[in-house]
This record gives structure tokens, C-alpha cells and sequence, in this order.
């Protein structure tokens, strides 16, 4: 925790930062993805027909262009391509624009070439798949090593009250930064509001200085009691303001960066985070949710009875037993619901008690492996969404069991089940494998943001997460 005194230290050794959101980064890296495809797609074009020029590209190629635009955002959305938690590292932008390029070229490639009665372009072909690929692998690299890090990092202070935590503070300050400031903010420090007046003056002034100065482009509050930071400091926070200063609460910082919400500083008043008004969504979103369940529910029963001859051949092998196995799990409301599913794990799995599933579980066939990776296992689930007691996304639906254990340590637990369970969901793509309590407290998080701010948009893209969760193998 700093002192007040060393606020001056900061203002001292800072330089200025403009002011940038989320927004302008995703605007920029699309921009110049854009630019990145239409110039490969020009060249790779005039290489096979060498009259065409930059006016009668466009011309005669807007549905390739329109094509291709379309392929590469599909791509991207399931690559996490556009996810700053990952294209502001560069050790993870360099696979993911290794993979995004190899994938489109060489699929836009061979579709195109149908087009044009000429001999196979190999040559072109090639210099268009590793042209493109270095371009946006270079492009990507550079934007996450020099202008993320030097023009998209805000500087930042935190105000918070009697926290004296010191593995708290680093995971507060961990929370907001990220890994290699991955979200786009530094902190400069951690600033305790006492009741002191004359700390408190000197506090004010020194913000009001460095915000004067650009020096620090947000406040954060973190005010556990809701009384001292705005009581106290209200009308300096107010001039800060009024002069240009970025102010925001901990919690709505850590929703907008995390895409969760920091359930650990509300208590059990689930009500201060999650509006009531937020449940009684639009008819459209409504409509919209039924007609996807209906959907994945008619796709997932017909691709469960499509594989069962094929799993129950399998079983006899590598997974002697029953096919399916039932158990009951909690349900909207806190109604318990029962499930069916793909059995992955040995008969006796239980036979000394419930037990959480854990990584690595000994219980897991080794069949039972594949299918919870692919996530055939879920397949049979589809019953309970096509009978609406499920959802194709929403909070997993856990045991009876198990949830009496974690809301004696989690309170805001039930409030999970203020919605239908699903079978795929925002912790599920978010977050890893829950195996302890910690584990679910952060799953929880994932849930109750999904629960506040679920929509077409998100839905959409928990679906393609999801997909790239099964093409690339990363499940339990």
C-alpha cells in the first residue's frame, strides 16, 4: 500500500497517455486486418490474371472480397482473435495469426481457384499463403509488443479503505492489470483513505495534480464500507471530473476488463450487482433463446442417435458398462432436475461417496476421455432442453450435494439458478476446469455476468468459443 507522499514520486516519473477504450483497439486491429486482406487478395489475383488493376478488382471481385471478410471474421471469432485477454500478449498472438492465416489463405485459395479456368496457380498460391500469414503475424506481433505497451496503456490509481491485505492488494492489482497489462491499464498505486483530514488534503491535491497533468488517466475506487471515499473526498472527486478525470468503481472496472463480476467485495446482497430489471429481457431475445434451444436440442438429439450405435460398439472395449447414466442436478429456481449423459467414468465411480470431478480424475475411462473432450458426453442433455428444463447455455447445472457445500462458503452461490442450466455457458469457455472452491467462486463470477448482461451477441459468442473448445481439443 502506498503512502500519500509518494503520489508526488509518480507524477514525477510518468509521462502522459492519451485516452483510449476497448473500442478504439478492436477498430484499429480490424482496420488493419482489412487492409491486410484486401491487399493479399489483390495481389494473389493480379499474379493469376496480370490485367487486372485496383479499379477492376473491386469490380470484379466484390463477392470474393465480401467472401473472404466473411471467412476470416468467422475465424477470428473462433480463434478469440479479436479477445484482448490474448492479442495484447505476444507470446499468444503469434499461434493464434499462425493459425488464423494458414486457415484462410489456404481455404480462400483453393475455393477461389474454381473460378478461373487456367492452370493450377501453385506458385502464386503458395507466395499468397505465406505473404498473408507473415503480413498478420507480423502486424499482430508489432501491435501487441510496441503500441499496445506504449500508446493503449492507461496509467491508473486505486483508492480503497481499510484494506490491509497484502495478498489481497496484489490480487486486486493483478485483476486489473492482467498478465503483461494485458487489459490496457498500469497501476501507479494503491492509496489508502484514512480519516485524516490533513491526509485527505494532501491525497485531493496530489490527484487533482496529476490529473491536471495527464499524468494518471483513471481514478478507481474500491470503497468496501460506501462511505468514506464519497463522504470524504467527494468534492475533489467531482473537480477531477469536471476537469476531464476519468473516475470508475473497482466493480465496474473489473465487469468491463474481466467479463465477470467481482462477487468477492459484495457479500451476500446479490441485488448490488445483478439489477433486477435485467432479468425481464425483450420479447425478441426471449423468442430468440427458444427457437436456439429448440434448434441445438433437434441437432444434438439427431447427431446422440447417430453416434450411440458407434459408443455402445466402443464400450464393449474401452468402457464396459451401461451406455447412459442418469443423475439429478439443480435447476432453475433450485428445482432439482435429471439429467442424461454419455457415461465417462467406471461404474463404481461413487462407491465411497459424491465426489467433485476433479483434472486428471482416475475415475475417467480412458474412452470416457475422448468423450468429454469432444463433448459427446453431453449430447443425451439435449433431452432436458428439448422438455425446457435446460438451456443450450446457461450456469452448469450442479448436484444438490455439492451446492450445499459452496453456498456455506459462497453465499451468492444460489443466485446462479435465477436462470434455466445449461449445457455450455460463459464459465464454461472462460474459465478452466472447476475442481475447488476457488474454483467455483471464479466459475460463479463468469455465471452471474452472464446472468446480468446475456444477449444474442454473447450467446453468439459462447457458441463459437464453445466450438473452438471442441476443435482444439481443450476440454476435461
Amino acid at each position: 500500500m502506498n503512502t500519500v507522499s509518494q503520489i508526488g514520486h509518480h507524477s514525477a516519473s510518468k509521462m502522459k497517455t492519451p485516452v483510449f477504450g476497448h473500442w478504439h483497439k478492436k477498430l484499429l486491429l480490424g482496420a488493419v486486418d482489412l487492409i491486410l486482406i484486401i491487399s493479399s487478395l489483390f495481389y494473389f489475383h493480379k499474379s493469376i490474371d496480370h490485367q487486372i488493376n485496383l479499379d477492376n478488382f473491386f469490380l470484379l471481385n466484390s463477392l470474393n472480397i465480401f467472401f473472404a471478410t466473411g471467412v476470416f471474421w468467422i475465424f477470428t471469432i473462433i480463434f478469440n482473435f479479436y479477445d484482448l485477454d490474448y492479442v495484447n500478449k505476444t507470446r499468444k498472438v503469434m499461434p493464434l495469426a499462425f493459425s488464423i492465416g494458414i486457415f484462410f489463405s489456404v481455404g480462400y485459395g483453393f475455393v477461389t481457384l474454381f473460378s478461373y479456368h487456367a492452370e493450377f496457380p501453385g506458385f502464386e498460391l503458395v507466395y499468397f499463403i505465406f505473404g498473408f500469414t507473415l503480413s498478420l503475424i507480423f502486424w499482430r506481433v508489432f501491435y501487441a509488443s510496441v503500441i499496445h505497451k506504449n500508446v493503449f496503456i492507461k496509467n491508473c490509481v486505486l483508492l480503497t479503505t481499510q484494506i490491509d491485505n497484502r495478498k489481497l492488494i496484489h490480487h486486486i492489482k493483478q485483476s486489473i492489470e492482467g498478465s503483461e497489462y494485458q487489459h490496457g491499464l498500469k497501476v501507479l498505486g494503491i492509496y489508502n483513505v484514512t480519516n485524516d483530514p490533513k491526509e485527505i488534503n494532501s491525497l485531493s491535491r496530489a490527484l487533482m495534480r496529476m490529473t491536471s497533468r495527464k499524468l494518471i488517466d483513471t481514478i478507481i475506487i474500491l470503497d468496501q464500507d460506501q462511505e468514506m471515499i464519497s463522504n470524504s473526498m467527494n468534492t475533489s472527486l467531482l473537480k477531477i471530473r469536471e476537469n476531464g478525470g476519468n473516475i470508475t468503481t473497482y466493480m465496474k472496472l473489473y465487469e468491463e476488463v474481466k467479463e465477470a463480476l467481482p462477487i468477492q467485495f459484495t457479500g451476500n446482497q446479490f441485488y448490488s450487482i445483478l439489477p433486477v430489471s435485467k432479468y425481464n429481457h425483450h420479447y425478441f431475445y426471449l423468442l430468440w433463446h427458444k427457437l436456439l434451444d429448440l434448434f441445438s436440442s433437434l441437432l444434438g438429439l439427431s447427431l446422440m442417435f447417430l453416434l450411440s450405435p458407434v459408443i455402445l460398439f466402443l464400450n464393449l472395449f474401452f468402457n464396459r458398462g451401461p451406455l447412459f447414466y442418469r443423475q439429478y442436478r439443480v435447476g432453475k429456481g433450485g428445482k432439482e432436475i435429471l439429467i442424461t449423459k454419455f457415461r465417462s467414468m467406471v461404474v463404481e465411480a461413487e462407491k465411497d461417496g459424491a465426489k467433485m470431478s476433479v483434472k486428471g480424475d482416475n475415475r475417467i475411462t480412458s474412452f470416457g476421455k475422448i468423450l468429454r473432450k469432444l463433448r459427446i458426453d453431453e449430447l443425451p442433455q439435449f433431452l432436458s432442453v428439448i422438455k425446457g428444463e435446460m438451456s443450450l447455455i446457461g450456469p452448469r447445472p450442479e448436484r444438490k450435494v455439492f451446492i450445499d457445500e459452496l453456498v456455506k462458503s459462497i453465499p451468492l452461490y444460489d443466485s446462479r439458478h435465477l436462470i434455466s442450466p445449461g449445457i455450455t455457458g460463459w464459465a464454461q469457455v472462460k474459465y478452466n476446469y472447476g475442481e475447488n472452491i476457488e474454483d467455483s467462486c471464479k466459475k460463479l463470477e463468469y455465471d452471474l455476468y452472464y446472468i446480468k448482461n446475456r444477449s444474442v451477441t454473447l450467446d453468439f459468442r459462447i457458441i463459437f468459443k464453445t466450438i473452438n473448445t471442441i476443435a482444439f481439443y481443450k476440454g476435461q
